[in-house]
C-alpha cells in the first residue's frame, strides 16, 4: 500500500489585515471623535470601558460629504442590534464593507470614557 503525503505547497493563504483605532481616548465631554476610515476593512470590533457612572453613546456611518447616518451592531454581550448605548464595559461589531467612514460619538458622558476599535479585512 501506497501513501501519499499532502501539503500545502499550491494552497493560497490569506491573512486579514487589522488596524487598531481610538475614537476617544478617556474623554469627559460629549464629542463626535476620530472617524475611522474604512477604506478595505469590512467589520469593526468596537469597545467602550471607563470610569463613567452614565454614558450615551451612538454610532454612525459617515458619507463622503460629512452627512452621519446611524448604523447598527451588535453587542457582543447579548446579541442584540442597537444603534447606541447606555452602558459601559461593552463589546459590539460593525459590519463596516462600503462605508466611507465610522464613528462613535459620546452624546453625553458623566466621569470618562474610552471607545477603542480594531478593523479586520
Amino acid at each position: 500500500m501506497e501513501l501519499l503525503t499532502e501539503t500545502d505547497e499550491t494552497i493560497l493563504k490569506t491573512i486579514p489585515d487589522k488596524a487598531t483605532f481610538i475614537f476617544h481616548e478617556a474623554t469627559t465631554d460629549p464629542s463626535e471623535g476620530e472617524e475611522f476610515v474604512v477604506s478595505h476593512y469590512r467589520d469593526i470590533t468596537v469597545k467602550i470601558s471607563g470610569s463613567s457612572t452614565s454614558r450615551e453613546i451612538k454610532f454612525f456611518a459617515v458619507d463622503e460629504n460629512g452627512e452621519k447616518t446611524e448604523i447598527a451592531g451588535t453587542n457582543k454581550t447579548d446579541f442584540q442590534l442597537g444603534t447606541g448605548t447606555l452602558n459601559t464595559n461593552e463589546n459590539w461589531d460593525f459590519d463596516i464593507a462600503g462605508l466611507f467612514k465610522f464613528m462613535v460619538e459620546v452624546i453625553s458622558v458623566n466621569g470618562d470614557v474610552t471607545v477603542k476599535g480594531i478593523a479586520v479585512s
